[in-house]
Order: structure tokens, then sequence, then C-alpha cells
């Protein structure tokens, strides 16, 4: 009986250390090896004043197309690095062709992310107005 009762502790144990061990888990991911689309990259320029972010933080490519309304859509891929989830808050600003800043109805509001480690992120955002012809990314971190 003594026996009996140490096996189920001792796998009671286990599965408790197992489940704790757990609560932090990360991402695998799979993707088409033979891609087909034809992706437009775009080339970055970076200001980084958080070197913890841009550490955990990874800018891994910035794309660019077009709706069917013909506005710019740009998707930024994004991947945690750390090894415990991450939460962050980002917003783009939108520009015309002079520069100029083009204001939204909502003035494009932050928006809260949480990353798991290891998992890919993709931002997303649509030119407010088919005149915008570059845009500005702002993250920060959110502890």
């Amino acid at each position: 009986m003594r026996i009996a009762n140490i096996i189920a502790l001792f796998s009671l144990l286990s599965m408790l250390v197992h489940v704790g061990c757990a609560h932090n888990p990360s991402v695998n991911t799979i993707s088409n090896a033979n891609q087909s689309a034809e992706i437009q990259r775009v080339a970055d320029r970076r200001v980084d004043t958080d070197k913890a972010l841009s550490n955990t933080l990874w800018l891994t490519e910035v794309r660019e197309s077009k709706t069917n309304d013909g506005f710019k859509r740009i998707q930024v891929f994004m991947k945690n690095l750390s090894k415990a989830p991450f939460t962050f808050s980002y917003r783009f600003n939108w520009y015309d062709d002079k520069g100029v800043e083009v204001e939204t109805q909502d003035d494009e509001a932050w928006k809260k992310v949480h990353a798991i480690p290891g998992d890919d992120v993709t931002l997303t955002s649509i030119a407010p107005a088919p005149n915008c012809a570059d845009f500005k990314l702002r993250i920060i971190s959110r502890h």
C-alpha cells in the first residue's frame, strides 16, 4: 500500500512539474517552401531608442502592396526572440508625397499585441488616403 502511495505521489509531482514548466509556450511555424507570391519588400530605416525592445522584438521583413481600391498596404513582420511572452503597442503614421502627415478619423490609435516566445507577428496598416506615399511605424514596450 505504501509503495502505491509513493508511486501516486511521484506521478502527481511529475505531472505538476511538467505543467509548471509549460507556462511559457513557444511557437513552431511551417510555411510554403516554394513561395509563388511576388513580394515587394521595403527597405527600412530604424531609430532604436529602446535597445531591450529591439533585442526582444526582431524585425524580419517589411512588405508593400496595394488594396483593390488602390490604397497602399504595409505589412511588417516581427518575431519575439525572448523566452517569455512579450506585450507591446504599435501605431502607424501615414504621410503624403510632400511628407505631410495624413490624419485619420481615429488618428491611428495604439494597438496592443501579446506575442508568445518565438511567435511571428504581422502588423498591417492600410493608408487612409490614396495619396499616401510613406509611413512610419512606432512601437513601445508594455511591461
